[in-house]
This record gives structure tokens, C-alpha cells and sequence, in this order.
């Protein structure tokens, strides 16, 4: 795209309403599918008493992404030596510390959540003061300019995040400008009201009001409602911002436009129709140019920081599609079903009383009749009193138990996939032919979260090439460390070696090489995969095609580096005793 050089704000507040046309109606849409996977209904004040579509949005989910086992593999396929593929396994497992440090791996898990339910969730990743930063966006603030295009790369062109900043985060985007102070007067007429701003930023979350006509009422607007005391405890909730800080707070929109004369993007952001910070007087990247070096950073040039989950892509549709569509119709289903059938059994337990004959009977004479040792009298004496006595069908539940079947078939949940028993299963290796029939639906899902996982680990290792020179250490065999070998004559009563004969190789991200390939390892990702990722491995590790310090990379141990330290040392000790057995060999030899 190409960029004008006058009349920036124009350019950008113009864009960056393109690319949010949409958000009413997504916002809308997304309001609906939490409801329903919140409360089972699309009234919150309604709640369903099974909400099936809940459980059914967990256990997908579970079944799709898991951070518990999370494991990443940096290979370089041109130069497989030793010295890399140390390098490599020390460099993935600082990533996967970093994850777990900024809890990244539970922010995918959520992303991957948000996508079932809403199609598309984001994470937007940065280094701030040399420490990984990551957050969730959600999708009612993001926008892009081609929704029929379905990645983030230069066709799209723009897209544009929208959020809310507090008047000490504007202070700091200005500081040390020329127009510092025309900035902050303008900024006060863009400050938001009492009723904020962003919808989906404001509101109750958890409003306890005691008292009240109407304590278990949905709050429906997101805002307490004093005069009533509403509990506002069904609904989805919600940040609760101050009225005071909602007031003082800025709408900024971050707006990211390729621009084919850098091959790189360029980087706006813009507070109402007049006030442009980024980009008004040097258009650069905010996630690549570097501001100590003042230049722009050439492993993260062309990225962005945004990462994509999304568990079912729609063709030329940018969001995807919400799990929840195609299972509302049978949570309505359900709903009403045990409706009617609480109905019936509230009948049989409590019947309808039906008087025959009589001519004096009110509610207040039923009342009396009703109680324990109550009785009735009537002046006719072929009055007679007959409870309506409903029969429930012997196969009451098993409509309900036919729906049920119905989600977990939609939902491609059989119960042998969790864990449950079913009907027919004779033996242990017709339950794995089972399992084998019903995973291919998941693990196709699967696949598609473990390579936006992949993307998102290859986003943090670019972002640790150019912030991260903290030294690393990979300790290899002195035979294959050739030039790289970086220990000195006496280091080793310093820096101890996990073993005897290894030296260490000293290396910081950015020497790894430039065409490392950087995967989830075995499949760790999902539990879909994970009995068939360690089958497979013990089975390499028996045939011998695999060592046993390469089976500790590809299953989850508590420690692995102590693991695989134990390991060499008792490789090393094995053969130097074979090589003193065969010294003594041959002394034997020779006397004789």
C-alpha cells in the first residue's frame, strides 16, 4: 500500500474505520456465543439448568491444546551436527521457559478457548526492558481491511487494534515531542464519558448488592442497578473501571499498514480524527525498528506481533466460525426437554386436586386440606375429592439421553473419548480400535492449533534474536566442538561439566543460524497425540533408532537435563570401562 506523505491523520483515521466497519455485528455475534457458553441460553436471566454447551466447549478444548506439556524442537536441517542440535535443544527450552515465565502457555490455551467460541483468538507479543510481554486480544477489538482474506501477512495490508489507554500512558507516547503540549489540550475533549467508551471494557463484574426486590436477575446493560440490588451473577463478567479513571480514559486506535516502498509495516496510532502519535514524523514499525540502535531490526522486519488461533478456519473469512453454531438448536433442545420433564415430575410429586360434587370449596379449604392432618367437610354428601395423578413414561429420560448423544456426536465427543465406558467394548485393543476411529476428526483440528502454536514460538524466537543476548550454554564432546569450543585451560574446576569430556559452547539467539526451523516437538501441544507421540518414541528407543538421551527430548520429564547429564555420565563410565577390560586384555595377553 502506499502511503501518503500529507494529511496523515486523514489516511489513518479513515483506515482504521475501514477496518472496524464490522465490529458491531462481531461484537454482537460474540456477546450471543458467550451467553451460551456461559449460562446455556441466549438470556442470561434465563440460565439452562445443564448447560451441555459448556462442558462440551471445555473438553474440546482440553482435547486441542494442553499447556501442561508444551515442548518446543529447534532443528536446523542443513547442518544437523552435534554442536546444533545442542544449541538448538538449549535455545527450545529457553523458549519454553520464557512461555512459562510471561504465562504464555496458558494464554493460548485461552486464545484457543476464545476461537471455539467466538472463531479467531489473538495474542499480541512484545519485549519490554529486555522481558517478554504477551496479552490477549480479544476479537471485537481487532480489525482488518480484506475480511476475505484469512492471514495477516502484506496482502492484507491494514488492520487495526483498538483499546483504551489512561492519561499516564498518553503523557508517556508524548513525552519529549514539540507538540507535547497541544497534544494533552486536545486530548481532553477525546476523553470518554461516564458511560464509557468501549463497551466490552466496561461495566459490573461481579456486582454484590444487598437487598433488592429481584436478587437473581441478569444485569443485562453490564451496569449495577442500585435501586434494585441486582446480583448481577449469571452474565459473563466483566472489568469494573471507576467511573472516575472510565472518564479521564483515550480510544486509540494502532493502526499496521504494509508499505511496499520499506517491504515492511508501518506503524499508526491515532486518538480521535486529529491526534496521530506514531507515524506523523517518522513512519516505522513499532514491533521491529529498534529505538536504542535507530534502525530497523532485520530479523523482525515483516513481522508483526500478533499471533492467529484459530480451530475452524472458514475459506475467504477472515474470523472463522464459532463450535457454539452448530450446537445451540440441541441446547434448546435439551433445555426444554428437562423443562417438561421437571413439570411432570413437580405434577407427581405434588398432583392437581380435582373436587367432584362439591359446592363449597376455595383455595383456602385446599390449603387446609393439604396439611398434615387436614381435613375437609362439604354439605353434599356425593362430594368426593380426586388427585390427578400423572404417569410418567418408563422411558422418561431416554429422549434426553438421545439429545445427549446427538451433542457429543456433533461434537465428535463419544464417551470412550472421555474417559467413560461404552456398550459393546470387549477388550483393551477393540477400546484402541475405537479410539483410533474417533481421533482423526480431532486430530485434524489439532493439527491446525499445533501450527498456530508453532508460529507463535517462531514469533517469540525472532523477538529473542533481536531483544535477548543473554549467554547460553551447550555442552557437547570436545572431539565435535571443533573451533566453537570455548573453554579455557583450568575452567573446568570453575564451570564443572555435566560430564566427563564435554566442554561448553557458548552462544547468545542471535547466533543461532538463520534457517533453523523451530516446531512443536512430538506433538506436545495436544493430548490427541500425545499416547501415540510416546508409544512411538519407546518404540524408536527399543529398535535402537533412538538413543535414550533422545528419548528424554521427546517425552515430558520433570527434569530433563539432570536426566540426560545421568545418562552421558553412565555412557562415559561404560566406556571407559570397555576400554580399560581391553587394556587388561591385552597386558594378558602380551605376559602370556
Amino acid at each position: 500500500m502506499h502511503i501518503p506523505t500529507r494529511d496523515l491523520e486523514g489516511f489513518a483515521r479513515n483506515l482504521a474505520n475501514i477496518c472496524m466497519s464490522s465490529r458491531p455485528s462481531r461484537q454482537n455475534r460474540g456477546t450471543f456465543f458467550e451467553s451460551y457458553a456461559t449460562a446455556g441460553s441466549a438470556d442470561a436471566s434465563a440460565p439452562a439448568m445443564f448447560n451441555k454447551t459448556h462442558a462440551a466447549l471445555d473438553d474440546l478444548e482440553s482435547l486441542l491444546f494442553s499447556p501442561v506439556s508444551l515442548r518446543f524442537a529447534i532443528t536446523d536441517p542443513d547442518l544437523p551436527n552435534i554442536v546444533n542440535e545442542s544449541k538448538g535443544r538449549v535455545a527450545a527450552s529457553r523458549i519454553r521457559k520464557y512461555c512459562r515465565q510471561t504465562d504464555a502457555d496458558n494464554l493460548i490455551s485461552q486464545a484457543v478457548g476464545i476461537s471455539l467460541r467466538k472463531g479467531l483468538g489473538l495474542i499480541k507479543s512484545g519485549v519490554v526492558n529486555k522481558e517478554f510481554s504477551n496479552q490477549l486480544v480479544q476479537p471485537e477489538n481487532f480489525g482488518v481491511l480484506h475480511e476475505n482474506h484469512c492471514k495477516l501477512d502484506s496482502d492484507m495490508e491494514a488492520f487495526t487494534h483498538r483499546m483504551l489507554i489512561t492519561p499516564a500512558q498518553f503523557r508517556n507516547l508524548i513525552k519529549g515531542r514539540p507538540d507535547e503540549a497541544d497534544l494533552k489540550e486536545r486530548a481532553k475533549s477525546h476523553m470518554q464519558g461516564l458511560s464509557g467508551g468501549m463497551r466490552d471494557a466496561s461495566g459490573s463484574a461481579m456486582n454484590i448488592v444487598t437487598g433488592g426486590l429481584y436478587p437473581f436477575q441478569a444485569g443485562g446493560s453490564g451496569l449495577p442497578n442500585q435501586s434494585r440490588g441486582i446480583v448481577d451473577w449469571m452474565a459473563q463478567p466483566k472489568a469494573n473501571i471507576d467511573p472516575t479513571v472510565e472518564s479521564s480514559m483515550l480510544e486509540m486506535d494502532e493502526l499496521w499498514v504494509w508499505d511496499d516502498k520499506r517491504g515492511d509495516w508501518a506503524t499508526f496510532q491515532i486518538i480521535g480524527d486529529n491526534i496521530l502519535l506514531g507515524g506523523k514524523y517518522q513512519i516505522t514499525s513499532a514491533f521491529s525498528y529498534n529505538t536504542q540502535m535507530r534502525q530497523t531490526d532485520p530479523t523482525l522486519k515483516g513481522n508483526h506481533p500478533f499471533s492467529m488461533f484459530c480451530a475452524n478456519p472458514v475459506p475467504e473469512y477472515f474470523w472463522g466460525v464459532s463450535e457454539i453454531t452448530r450446537l445451540i438448536l440441541l441446547q434448546e433442545a435439551i433445555n426444554s426437554r428437562i423443562t417438561g420433564i421437571n413439570k411432570m415430575l413437580r405434577k407427581q410429586e405434588e398432583p392437581a386436586t380435582k373436587f367432584v360434587g362439591s359446592t363449597g370449596v376455595n383455595q383456602q379449604a385446599l390449603s387446609r386440606f393439604n396439611k398434615p392432618g387436614g381435613y375437609w367437610t362439604d354439605s353434599n354428601p356425593n362430594a368426593k375429592i380426586e388427585r390427578d395423578n400423572v404417569q410418567i413414561p418408563e422411558a422418561l429420560w431416554a429422549s434426553l439421553h438421545e439429545y445427549e448423544r446427538m451433542f457429543d456426536e456433533m461434537m465428535g465427543l463419544p464417551p470412550i473419548a472421555k474417559g467413560q465406558g461404552e456398550q459393546g467394548v470387549r477388550s483393551g485393543a477393540h477400546a484402541d480400535t475405537l479410539i483410533r476411529m474417533f481421533s482423526p476428526r480431532f486430530k485434524d483440528r489439532a493439527l491446525l492449533v499445533e501450527r498456530d502454536v508453532e508460529k507463535f514460538g517462531a514469533l517469540m524466537l525472532d523477538l529473542a534474536r533481536a531483544h535477548i543476548d543473554q549467554k547460553m550454554i551447550a555442552w557437547v564432546p570436545k572431539e565435535s566442538a571443533g573451533y566453537e569450543d570455548s573453554s579455557t585451560p583450568g575452567e573446568e574446576k570453575l564451570l564443572i561439566p555435566p560430564a566427563k569430556g564435554l566442554v561448553p559452547v557458548t552462544f547468545t539467539f542471535a547466533d543461532l543460524p538463520d534457517d533453523v526451523s523451530l516446531t512443536v516437538d512430538s506433538h506436545s501441544s495436544s493430548p490427541a497425540f500425545s499416547q501415540d507421540a510416546k508409544e512411538l518414541a519407546f518404540s524408536l528407543q527399543r529398535i535402537g533408532a533412538m538413543s535414550p538421551a533422545q528419548l528424554v527430548d521427546h517425552v515430558d520429564v520433570s527434569d530433563p537435563d539432570d536426566l540426560r547429564a545421568n545418562i552421558m555420565r553412565r555412557e562415559i563410565a561404560r566406556a571407559e570401562a570397555a576400554e580399560k577390560e581391553q587394556e587388561l586384555k591385552a597386558q594378558t595377553h602380551k605376559k602370556k
